[in-house]
């Protein structure tokens, strides 16, 4: 049969070809990882919030053992902010006397009595992952390790990497056995993102590469039992609520988890025999529940506020209404409404007031014209599905990204600089930028093949192989595309993590072609007389 793959699980191979991936996948994952570029305490990029989170946790294991009346500050107050400086100072001391690299999150130091002052907590608008696993390290090494927040991205990435080649292999995709986990672990920006002091945005691609797990499950698996099902919801929502905690931006992702629960029930349903829609609606939403049950477990109070990101998101297109992607923009706007901002605020003023001052603002336009709001979707959807900011090649052009034209466009160049551009990839400090074109390509090829095989004669055999090749790649990006059409293209990191549905494209693609090609080769040989 067409839909049988010609290898992939064979006895000759067995498991080590995936296994072999795996290893090497992870451990190229931890080599470029340790070699990244900046890694080092003095020279970290905006690492403001890095060191916000790191005192937190410093803070939570010093008084682990405190009574619960112990004074606390937010780490935003003064007396927040003056002991954030001191554990800045004292760990950038310490990691220099006693030796201690970027590549050994490992390794403690004991902090001084004299720093153990007021308990510091996290606003209430903050994400409290980063800063929970943190103090949870601590706590499981004995002591403060001044490097482990820039590891956890790479640390939670190894089991995500291994079960997608355990996915890859059980749905019988060999080549992309080999691809996918080299070309994610290989890929500069994924590297980058996972370790970004900047913020905890690289939970929200773990995020992703945890969707592209399950669609592999749900829609490339030969079977999906109830067992294996329930298993796999559970350890996702397990993984799905960290990377939310983490990054509150990865409930974005959420429409696209619900959706492969739907399809999940309804492909268990159907090999079972007929079912019924209020049958399926009922087990779909028991899967999405137990898929949501870790994060209703772990969430914590508070709330992330999301209005300012709209008002500034709008920047990213508008040239009329005045948008732009900076906060001094914004504070300006909240000032010229009545609220008060002091001058020199961080982002103190974020606040339930603000966030119904802005929420009335947008929508309130976006209800005045909505041609306006549709043709900023429009083209943030075109932006981000063909990358458009990366279209220069720094070889040839001098450049590798498109530079911010408006001043609405604000911040976004630094955006762009923060991490490395998805077009890069890397084998420890060996380095080499692709003509973003060359990445897109067998993406796009797979969709033309999935369309040709509705009538073109020779792949009508491999109709259905294709198309659940690009109805896994549809699943990522229907995820994908929710923050940077929903919020902005200007923030550039969300926008490039789009690119992930290019990186599994192109195991797919290889896999499926190979397939192909050893199917056509084989029918040929067996219709030629002997």
């Amino acid at each position: 049969m067409a839909g049988d793959p010609p290898v992939a699980g064979g006895r000759g191979i067995g498991l080590t070809l995936p296994l072999a991936c795996a290893v090497l996948g992870c451990g190229l994952l931890l080599y470029n990882s340790a070699l990244r570029p900046r890694a080092g305490l003095d020279d970290l990029r905006a690492p403001r919030r890095y060191w916000e989170d790191m005192t937190v946790a410093i803070s939570g294991y010093l008084h682990r053992a405190a009574s619960g009346d112990t004074t606390a500050a937010t780490v935003g107050s003064g007396p927040g902010n003056d002991l954030r400086h001191a554990y800045t100072r004292f760990l950038q001391q310490a990691v220099e006397e006693q030796g201690i690299r970027p590549w050994q999150p490992w390794r403690t130091v004991n902090i001084k009595p004299a720093l153990k002052r007021e308990r510091v907590v996290s606003r209430d608008y903050d994400d409290p992952g980063r800063a929970a696993l943190m103090g949870a390290g601590f706590r499981l090494l004995g002591g403060v390790a001044p490097y482990l927040g820039l590891w956890l991205g790479a640390l939670l990435g190894l089991p995500l990497l291994v079960w997608c080649v355990a996915e890859l292999w059980a749905a019988a995709r060999p080549l992309a056995v080999v691809v996918v986990p080299l070309i994610l672990a290989s890929s500069c920006f994924v590297v980058d993102v996972l370790a970004l002091p900047y913020s905890a945005v690289g939970f929200y691609v773990l995020a992703i590469l945890l969707l592209t797990n399950l669609a592999i499950y749900v829609l490339l698996g030969r079977s999906i039992s109830l067992r294996g099902l329930v298993l796999r919801l559970l350890a996702g929502g397990v993984l799905f609520a960290l990377c939310l905690l983490c990054r509150a931006s990865t409930i974005a992702l959420l429409p696209a988890f619900l959706l492969l629960c739907l399809l999940a029930v309804r492909r268990h349903l159907a090999a079972r025999g007929a079912w019924r829609w209020p049958q399926l609606l009922g087990l779909a939403a028991c899967a999405a529940a137990m898929f949501l049950l870790p994060y209703v477990a772990l969430r914590q109070g508070g709330h992330h506020a999301i209005w300012g990101d709209v008002w500034e998101g709008l920047g990213d297109f508008d040239r009329t209404k005045g948008h732009a992607w900076f906060d001094p923009a914004l504070r300006n706007l909240l000032r010229r409404e009545g609220l008060r901002v002091p001058r020199n605020s961080g982002v103190e003023w974020e606040s339930d007031e603000s966030e119904r001052l802005l929420s009335r603002i947008v929508l309130g336009e976006i209800r005045e014209d909505p041609l306006w709001y549709g043709t900023i979707l429009v083209k943030r959807l075109g932006s981000t599905v063909l990358q458009r900011r990366l279209w220069p090649y720094g070889p040839a052009d001098g450049a590798s990204v498109l530079r911010a034209e408006s001043e609405n466009e604000g911040l976004m160049n630094a955006y762009y600089s923060m991490a490395t551009t998805v077009d890069v990839f890397a084998v420890g400090p060996w380095r080499q930028e692709i003509r973003i074109g060359l990445l897109l390509a067998p993406t796009f090829l797979l969709v033309l093949l999935a369309f040709a095989s509705l009538r073109w004669g020779p792949l009508v055999p491999f109709r259905p192989r294709l198309w659940a090749s690009v109805a896994v790649l549809c699943v990522i990006a229907l995820g994908a595309l929710v923050l940077p059409v929903g919020i902005t293209t200007a923030s550039a990191l969300e926008t490039e993590a789009f690119a992930l549905v290019y990186l599994v494209g192109l195991g797919l693609c290889l896999d499926d072609l190979a397939w192909i090609g050893v199917s056509m080769s084989r029918t040929r040989s067996r219709s030629v007389p002997r």
